[in-house]
Formats: C-alpha cells, sequence, structure tokens
C-alpha cells in the first residue's frame, strides 16, 4: 500500500474557500435543533403574526424558543403555587383545556393540523420534552398540543407586554421571566 491516502496536502482553492461566506441559514453560536409537531393553518398563521410583534433585533426563527420559554416558566409557577402539596397542577385542572381556561387563553382550533419542524435551542428541547412527558402522564397530551398551548401563551405575552427595540434572546427570555414569576 502506498502513504497516498495518508497525506492530506492542502491545496490553495481548500484555502481560498475556508474565508468564503456559505449559503442558507447563518451559523448560530449554539446550533439549533428540528423538532417536529403538527401546527393547524391558524397557528402557522398565528406564527407570521408574532413575528411581526417581536423587536427587530429577533425573528421568525426565535419564535419557538420564546414560546417554550414563556410555557416553562408559568409551569413553573404553576409548580411554585401547589409545592405545599403533593401535586403538579392545582385540583381543579381535569383536562388539556383546563389549562387553556386557568390561564384566559382561547382554546385551541379543531382545525387539520399538517406536521412541520421548529427549530429550538437544546436547553429548549428538552424544555419541551420535559413539559410534554410532564402533560402526556396527566392528560395524554402530545407534543403538537403542548407546543400548541406555548404558542398561544406566547400570543397572550406579545399582545399584553412589549420587549425593548433591540432586546436579545436572553433579554426575552429574561423578561417572560419577570413577568410571570
Amino acid at each position: 500500500m502506498s502513504n497516498k491516502g495518508k497525506k492530506r496536502k492542502d491545496s490553495t482553492m481548500a484555502a481560498l474557500l475556508e474565508e468564503k461566506p456559505r449559503r442558507g441559514r447563518p451559523r448560530r453560536a449554539v446550533a439549533r435543533q428540528n423538532v417536529y409537531v403538527a401546527l393547524t393553518a391558524m397557528q402557522k398563521e398565528q406564527l407570521d403574526q408574532l413575528a411581526a410583534l417581536l423587536p427587530k433585533s429577533l425573528g421568525r426563527a426565535d419564535l419557538a424558543d420564546l414560546a417554550i420559554t414563556t410555557l416553562t416558566v408559568r409551569m413553573d409557577a404553576l409548580r411554585h403555587a401547589v409545592a405545599d402539596r403533593s401535586r403538579e397542577i392545582p385540583e381543579g385542572i381535569t383536562d388539556f383545556e383546563s389549562l387553556y381556561l386557568l390561564w384566559d387563553l382561547p382554546l385551541p382550533p379543531e382545525d387539520k393540523s399538517e406536521w412541520t419542524s421548529i427549530r429550538v435551542s437544546p436547553q429548549q428541547a428538552i424544555e419541551l420534552g420535559r413539559i410534554h412527558g410532564t402533560l402526556k402522564a396527566i392528560f395524554g397530551a402530545n407534543r403538537s398540543q403542548t407546543f400548541g398551548l406555548a404558542l398561544a401563551m406566547l400570543n397572550q405575552f406579545l399582545a399584553t407586554t412589549t420587549l425593548p427595540g433591540k432586546a436579545t434572546l436572553e433579554q426575552a427570555r429574561q423578561r417572560i421571566a419577570q413577568v410571570y414569576l
């Protein structure tokens, strides 16, 4: 065998292409993960409407992270409310729709839903999975219903609260925590 396969020769073209900007989605400090959920046409339109409410420093791609953050903070507040009892949620919450009524959210649409992927940060994917596990054990809710609840909460938050004009994603998360905790 020859040593040709073992040696790597750096070419000038490879060195030039390293500096060339890449096409496609811009890179982030932390790579996002795809999570598949089924959304109705109304929920997809809602994503566009919510993107218009965000400051210019945040984009439509950040909506999923903010929605999951809102759901996480609200569920943590709910856990703190019943911390002296051995429960995750209050006694009056008997089904998944009761959560919508508890937080004064419009009930989820019954339209036909289609699968789509959302891109979320790794920590938000963990949080969505944790809350989905809780809601599945209690109500039998699926991941799409869990994300739909998160989207409704974000809609309510952005309708009542404005984020600073140059807010980063982390500052928006902190603002959500300030409002609900």
